[in-house]
């Protein structure tokens, strides 16, 4: 910038530069301030991020060749407005995705493979999540998002359910925007996303994911987009008609049962619950059936104590609900005289005795009512769900789904318990034989897996054993055990007689001995349990069953 003097000039032509652009440059300051405006003009095409602006003085003309136009427009209301601080939008850590990959995501839809489509979305959200926070589009003609294609082309309810719970997990948009801590934004994401997802029409006919499961006769699904209460259930599509009104109209076959059940289920949908208080202090009772549009009302009164709902069953219309509740609060009438033994079996089945249903209700203050609501709700077939403290979670210990849970929690409590007792062995022999060497080279983790295998192993034989008919030969007596170290101290054979002790496993799910809670799941499981599927609920349910002996032979 060539030297001005202020007061032979009456103009000056200031150029405003960002200070990217001009540290191209050069590492030192520039304030381009001129009297020629060609020489300005040169500088604009120059810089192409540049701003030029004449002035009559030269230090106006110097103050916004250094900061532009934040030094020549004051703000009136800087002094009488609060400062707001604005969230800056954080951008997606996922690059976008090419037009072939999004054909590839969607021919694994219609093929109906869930783990690779589970894979693949956590692999890159972007498959699921697009620019705004949008359905991410799978089929650009008919604009089909993911949920449209696995309605239409896998008739799946468990895809549905995986593409709608995974948008719906704040720990998916977490991982699709980074980790920060901004909860509330991942859970307010997640639920908008999920309202996309469900009620976001496609192009042609202006249908939503649930206009295609009615109109296709999909059951399934339309029960479980209707357990999501943002789905809308009376949507019109480009012709005014709701899913209601095309049930069906593309099966080919004409099914009016099929047909009037799935009507049923776009009503709206009731459940009825089970009622405790938090501390046990109220007897537990059946509430008014309640929809997701219209929820219970609890705890109205501050100072009694806290009810929360415990278990629930539904979804079904409201004349089922007025009616399950009836039938699972009024007990049934008793011919004769009660039957106060106990179910040996403790079959489900048991309830259907009049008598026992009584005696369940007023005897088993905490499960009683459940169990004659689990009963019911198979009598119905109608779902049913219940809380478990323990798993801290609702769920059904008759589906898959609770089982997988109830096997889960079971693993890592013997993980757990199995590698504490360990540490205890091994620290008892290092004690007593002393070997520095052994403490290097003891991997707990090791141990602890081998134990577990050879523990499920021996049950498993045990149990074959138990059903063999075959004859068995008593062995030869073992040799007698020689005794190398005749100057062991009585103290160290109590330390390993401890030690033996310790390697029985505390087998039920509060301790050494069942309590309450495991009868309780004991009743609730099926009859029978595969023992390769479920391993651990195999195994505690075989010492349930020993327990559940022992205690009927004491009582004798």
């Amino acid at each position: 910038m060539e030297l001005i003097s202020p007061s032979s000039h009456s103009v000056f032509h200031a150029v405003y530069v960002p200070i990217e652009d001009d540290a191209a440059e050069t590492k030192e300051t520039h304030f381009h301030v001129y009297c020629d405006k060609v020489e300005a003009l040169n500088i604009i095409k120059k810089y192409t991020k540049g701003r030029l602006k004449t002035f009559r003085t030269l230090e106006e003309a110097q103050e916004f060749a250094r900061n532009g136009l934040e030094s020549i427009l004051p703000n009136p209301l800087a002094n009488s407005l609060p400062t707001i601080v604005v969230t800056e939008e954080k951008s997606s850590n996922f690059k976008s995705l090419k037009p072939q990959n999004l054909t590839q995501f969607r021919k694994v839809i219609e093929y109906g493979d869930i783990e690779s489509v589970k894979t693949t979305i956590w692999e890159n959200p972007r498959y699921l999540v697009g620019n705004g926070d949008t359905p991410t589009i799978l089929h650009e003609g008919c604009r089909y998002n993911a949920l449209h294609v696995a309605v239409k082309s896998t008739q799946s309810s468990a895809m549905c359910e995986l593409i709608l719970n995974t948008v719906g997990d704040p720990e998916f948009v977490k991982l699709l925007y980074g980790d920060i801590d901004m909860t509330r934004t991942y859970v307010d994401r997640a639920s908008i996303l999920q309202d996309l997802y469900l009620n976001t029409p496609d192009k042609g006919l202006n249908e939503t994911p649930l206009h295609f499961a009615a109109k296709y006769g999909l059951k399934d699904c339309v029960r479980s987009l209707l357990t999501y209460s943002q789905c809308l259930r009376t949507p019109l599509n480009k012709h005014e008609q709701t899913p209601a009104d095309i049930v069906c109209t593309r099966k080919s076959m004409n099914d009016q049962l099929l047909i009037n059940e799935i009507r049923l289920l776009l009503e709206e949908q009731y459940y009825v619950p089970v009622l405790r208080a938090e501390d046990n202090s109220l007897q537990p009772i059946i509430g008014e059936p309640f929809s997701p549009s219209s929820p219970l009302k609890l705890n109205v009164d501050p100072i009694s104590p806290r009810i929360e709902v415990r278990a629930f069953a539904g979804p079904m219309t409201k004349a089922q609900a007025l009616e399950f509740r009836k039938k699972w609060k009024t007990p049934p009438r008793i011919l004769g005289t009660p039957n106060t033994k106990g179910n040996g079996s403790n079959d489900c089945n048991g309830l259907r005795s009049p008598s026992l249903n009584l005696s369940l209700r007023l005897k088993d203050t905490d499960k009683g009512l459940e169990r004659v609501g689990r009963e019911l709700a198979s009598e119905y077939q109608i779902a049913w769900k219940e809380y478990w403290p323990f798993l801290k979670d609702f769920t059904d210990l008759q589906c898959n789904e609770g089982l997988e849970k109830l096997e889960k929690f079971l693993k890592n409590m013997s993980q757990q318990r199995t590698k504490i007792t360990l540490l205890d062995i091994v620290k008892t022999c290092m004690n007593h034989f002393e070997t520095p060497k052994l403490k290097n080279e003891i991997n707990v983790d090791e141990i602890n897996n081998m134990f577990i295998h050879l523990t499920l192993q021996s049950q498993t034989d045990s149990d074959q054993e138990i059903e063999d008919n075959s004859e068995y030969i008593t062995p030869p007596t073992s040799p007698l055990c020689i005794n190398n170290n005749d100057n062991v101290d009585s103290s160290d054979e109590d330390d390993m007689d401890l030690a033996d002790d310790s390697i029985k496993e505390e087998l039920f799910l509060e301790g050494k001995s069942p309590t309450k809670i495991d009868f309780a799941v004991y009743s609730a499981i099926p009859s029978t349990i595969d023992v390769i599927k479920y391993p651990f609920i195999y195994r505690w349910r075989h010492e349930m069953q020993l327990a559940s002996k022992n205690i009927n032979n004491c009582l004798r």
